[in-house]
């Protein structure tokens, strides 16, 4: 049985070692997010029918305003995740884990971010996050700035250290009402691999 699942995309530098109560699942390009989406679903009937909280770690499209033309600490154009990326145009499909997941914690750039004047754009992060919010029918935290992390040297592969949150951090609640600004998931990917996720 598994509480937590880690959803991994290797373009993000570093690894995820094993640990108890924790299912890892690695994309890359070639790599389908429905491949994904049937590890997750046979992880969430293994472990009673839910899994706790799903850890997406990888690069979030982040570092530019397309509308103002500039280059920026701005994001909310998707995610680098497998071969399908998360973005606005297919965002529909995370409906395959709909149910299956309580919350999801987003470790990428900017992902929450919506830049003045990116509203209703393929650059509204708090619309994508909300809209991954409604299909997974789960609880969705992501930030609205670019996200630092470093990879523990003393490991082998690597593992990610994230620190403290950059920017705001948001709560994207599944009944599609606006997020709210909070100071931490309920679990911390950290937490996780430090053993000490309740």
């Amino acid at each position: 049985m598994a509480r937590y699942f880690a959803l991994r995309d290797r373009r993000l530098g570093g690894g995820v070692p094993s640990r108890a109560n924790l299912s890892i699942f690695n994309t890359d390009a070639g790599v389908s997010l429905a491949n994904a989406f049937a590890s997750i679903n046979g992880t969430a009937r293994a472990s009673g029918g839910k899994i706790h909280s799903m850890f997406i770690l990888c690069h979030g499209y982040a570092g530019s305003n397309p509308n103002a033309g500039v280059s920026m600490d701005a994001g909310g154009m998707g995610l680098q995740l497998g071969r399908e990326n998360v973005m606005h145009t297919n965002v529909a499909m995370w409906s395959a884990i709909a149910g299956k997941v309580d919350n999801i914690v987003v470790y990428s750039c900017a992902a929450g971010d919506t830049q003045p004047g990116n509203e209703g754009t393929t650059a509204d992060g708090r619309y994508l996050m909300g809209a991954l919010a409604i299909h997974t029918n789960a609880n969705v935290y992501a930030a609205d700035k670019i996200q630092w992390y470093h990879r523990h040297e003393g490991l082998s592969n690597g593992r990610y250290e994230f620190g403290a949150w950059e920017g705001t951090l948001y709560k994207f609640p599944p009944n599609g009402n606006p997020p709210t600004v909070i100071a931490a998931p309920p679990v911390e990917f950290t937490d996780v691999m430090m053993g000490t996720a309740p």
